[in-house]
């Protein structure tokens, strides 16, 4: 296990002004420095985390930025969801320095980061990752999600996003209809999320819409730009795609509406009001039962979990369980069945 604590370089231009109160206790002893070129210059590797892929440009090729100090023989390990073509074109600046490099994307989320739990996809050259750099990136986010070369995580993440986007532009006209039809809205939202439509995003913005919030920690104006990033990768590779253009011209409307720093559930607000209703008001309404509603996560058998907390669950009480069958039980116990008569044979066999 890796022990950093004693030894970490931080630049920000803002200095510690985005560093979370309940944070700042954990950096003491970390020593803060004037420029990324005086950071990369006492690392051995150098982590980024920045908005967009101008941000990613300026830390390293601006005066005083992160190549002139790059060593040889360190590693740049990229957490930013940016431009492909400009990631590229810097891991071949950092390589020139003869460094190396390991793009790494975080995904699940602001809720999920809070609890230690974000999911890192990761693209780069084994040699590269495995070892003391996996270590590291294990301590704030142990889900490490291999995705081959370098550039790979970043289009998985990308077009991850994007399935969230298309997902919030749609979910406005699916609640409003049920909200105008009578419908129980906690109930419309226990349903779907064991149904077809199910998703993460379903899971973990519904309840916030059904409160009356549009934010889950991230901005429609950090969605569109993610969405506009998959665009060009769609152009870049010559695929048509005429459903992400429609949820980018929708992300502007509702940007155009209400702001670039609302958040990125805000779509919704377009279809409430094209529609005359408020999700989160009048009969049906499920505010009150969502009040203390929050989720965590787990992956369970490689797939992703949502776990609600401070919410009434159906599925775990009646009716629901007077005729809801568990046969993963009772495959397992077959199993265990089938295992021990197998050993019964081969001891059998052995005598």
């Amino acid at each position: 296990e890796m022990c950093i604590r004693d030894s970490v370089t931080l630049f920000d231009l803002d200095r510690d002004a985005n560093v979370p109160g309940v944070l700042r206790s954990e950096l003491t002893n970390a020593t803060w420095v004037d420029s990324g070129a005086a950071a990369a210059a006492s690392a051995d590797v150098v982590l980024t985390a920045l908005p967009r892929p101008e941000h990613v440009s300026a830390a390293f090729e601006s005066e005083g930025g992160l190549l002139e100090g790059l060593r040889p023989g360190a590693t740049w390990v990229e957490h930013s969801t940016t431009d492909l073509r400009n990631t590229l074109r810097v891991k071949d600046m950092v390589e020139a320095k003869g460094a190396k490099a390991v793009e790494a994307p975080l995904t699940g989320g602001m809720q999920i980061l809070r609890e230690g739990k974000m999911v890192t996809l990761v693209g780069a050259a084994p040699e590269v990752l495995e070892g003391e750099i996996a270590s590291l990136l294990a301590l704030s986010a142990p889900r490490i999600v291999r995705c081959g070369d370098f550039g790979h995580a970043t289009i998985i993440k990308i077009f991850s996003n994007i399935l969230c986007a298309a997902t919030d532009a749609h979910m406005g006209e699916v609640l409003c209809v049920c909200k105008k039809a009578g419908l129980d809205m906690k109930l419309v939202f226990d349903a779907m999320r064991v149904s077809s439509g199910q998703s993460f995003c379903w899971e973990t913005e519904v309840p916030l819409v059904l409160r009356g919030e549009y934010d889950p920690n991230f901005t429609a104006e950090m969605m569109l730009k993610d969405i506009s990033l998959g665009l060009d990768l769609t152009e870049r590779y010559g695929v048509p795609a005429p459903v992400t253009a429609h949820v980018a011209e929708i992300y502007k409307q509702a940007i155009g509406e209400y702001g670039g720093g609302e958040g990125s559930t805000i779509p919704v607000k377009l279809s409430e009001d094209a529609s005359g209703v408020r999700l989160s008001e009048g009969g049906g309404s499920a505010k009150q039962s969502l009040a203390g509603w929050s989720y965590t996560t787990e992956i369970s058998e490689g797939s992703y979990q949502i776990l609600h907390n401070d919410m009434v669950n159906p599925y775990l009480r009646e009716p629901y369980t007077l005729h809801a069958d568990d046969r993963r039980g009772e495959e397992v116990a077959a199993l265990k069945a089938r295992v021990a008569e197998l050993e019964r044979e081969l001891e059998a066999a052995v005598k």
